[in-house]
């Protein structure tokens, strides 16, 4: 599967289409850090940790919203709750480490992402 298709989630939504998801491979062998010039830049270990176990806590999140419906109360609360939790995931990234302007630009900007997804899941603008 390549990158930015969608995998097929059992299940459907209130309307009986399929959900997807996006999916991002996994990285290719011999793939570099980030670098400035001759300096690498990588997130710390702590940062990482806390980026993956937001993302493992969106995914179920995700796939109880995609089998429960957007409307069911406590399925709504998880997807809010891990939507905030990538968010500062991302903050903690990108004000951890020194990176190039457009990074931190594509870290902010997938912050908002989410934490605008946080804020229609716990008003329940989302139906």
């Amino acid at each position: 599967m390549a990158r930015g298709e969608g995998a097929r989630v059992r299940g459907a939504g209130r309307d009986g289409s399929r959900a997807t998801r996006p999916v991002s491979d996994p990285p290719q062998a011999g793939a570099q850090p980030l670098g400035t010039g001759d300096r690498e830049v990588r997130a710390s270990e702590k940062s990482i940790r806390a980026w993956e176990a937001a993302y493992r806590q969106y995914g179920h999140a995700w796939e109880t919203t995609a089998r429960c419906g957007k409307s069911d109360p406590a399925a709504a609360r998880d997807m809010a709750a891990a939507s905030w939790a990538v968010a500062a995931a991302w903050r903690q990234i990108a004000s951890a480490t020194r990176l190039p302007w457009w990074v931190l630009a594509a870290l902010e900007s997938a912050a908002g992402a989410f934490e605008s997804q946080a804020r229609e899941y716990e008003t329940g603008s989302t139906q």
